[in-house]
């Protein structure tokens, strides 16, 4: 039974992942791909964005070892970098796979605290929230005009949005739920799997408590800014990819890039089919044929896919042979 639940956490993922990206690009001529190749192709823009993702991976391990130091002191820089590579492998594969790959690898290199680790990366993601956010009104707040314009020409839209955002059993549904867990959460507390993630939740929560105690929290601020922004940039850089024209700002290109890191958090793997979703509509928002849309979409996603396996691959073999150059230490 354990083993066809493992099963499932695999499989149904991955086919609401092809299920969703079969939707997306059902209508769609992958013939215009081919013709984008061969009209073209600066390869040297190429480089560019692997070298951004290099470097956003080594500035997210340089951050994430200043909420590890505090709470499992003794860490290897080296060691919570490479981790970084393999654990976004990982959730290429499984989804959110990597969080455990990494901290695993932290235990095992460095004899760190699992659960502790654990805990840090959860700060870590809830960081990267109230980022995506803070950038999310940014676009928003630049682009008033263009969603203000946008909702006069269709006043459809703005209705659903209100219908939903009003919607008596969205916020009935929720007040149920509420009540229901104060009704019963004596009974929960008796139950035998309480203890154990009471105190699962209690170790998690000092990994979390590490940010308040980071020794340099604008060096944390400084290397956020610096992750986001090399993201961005291997967004902006796919419209010089090819020989075409995509006649989009900074902007418009924030508004993709942010709709695209909404749908890479989608629980499916590595964001296939939510991401293409996301980008294209809102390509297509601003203008963009829905043709070229889906090319920006499939090469950005596609080339950073390819990033991240290959690297997250070539970080793996670099922590085995470290681990088994400090075993052989250790036995001589």
């Amino acid at each position: 039974m354990k083993q066809f639940k493992k099963i499932l956490q695999v499989l149904l993922p991955l086919a609401m992942a092809g299920l969703l990206f079969w939707w997306v690009y059902r209508d769609w001529d992958f013939n215009a791909l081919v013709k984008a190749f061969s009209s073209g192709v600066h390869y040297e823009w190429f480089l560019v964005s692997l070298l951004l993702s290099i470097l956003s991976m080594v500035l997210r391990g340089l951050r994430w070892h200043q909420l590890v130091e505090p709470v499992c002191p003794g860490g290897r820089k080296s060691v919570s970098i490479l981790s970084i590579f393999v654990g976004y492998a990982a959730n290429m594969l499984l989804p959110r796979a990597g969080e455990m790959a990494r901290c695993g690898i932290l235990a095992k290199s460095d004899g760190l605290s699992f659960t502790k680790t654990l805990g840090t990366v959860i700060t870590e993601r809830v960081f990267d929230v109230i980022c995506l956010l803070l950038i999310t009104a940014l676009a928003v707040f630049l682009q008033m005009d263009v969603f203000r314009n946008f909702f006069m020409n269709n006043p459809a839209s703005m209705a659903k949005l209100q219908h939903i955002a009003t919607s008596p059993m969205l916020w009935g549904g929720l007040l149920v739920l509420i009540f229901a867990f104060f009704l019963l959460r004596k009974r929960i507390q008796k139950m035998p799997f309480y203890g154990k993630l009471y105190e699962l939740a209690l170790r998690l929560w000092e990994g979390m408590k590490s940010i308040r105690n980071i020794k340099h929290p604008f060096l944390f601020i400084a290397f956020s800014i610096a992750i986001w922004g090399c993201y961005f940039m291997m967004f902006w850089i796919v419209k010089y990819f090819f020989n075409w024209d995509m006649p989009l700002g900074a902007l418009a290109l924030l508004s993709g890039f942010v709709m695209g890191s909404y749908g890479v958090v989608a629980p499916v793997q590595g964001g296939i089919g939510a991401y293409h979703f996301m980008v294209i509509y809102t390509l297509v928002f601003f203008g963009v044929s829905t043709t070229d849309a889906g090319i920006f979409a499939l090469v950005a996603h596609g080339l950073q896919t390819i990033f991240t396996l290959v690297t997250g691959l070539i970080a793996y073999i670099l922590v085995l042979f470290i681990e088994k150059s400090a075993n052989q230490q250790a036995g001589n």
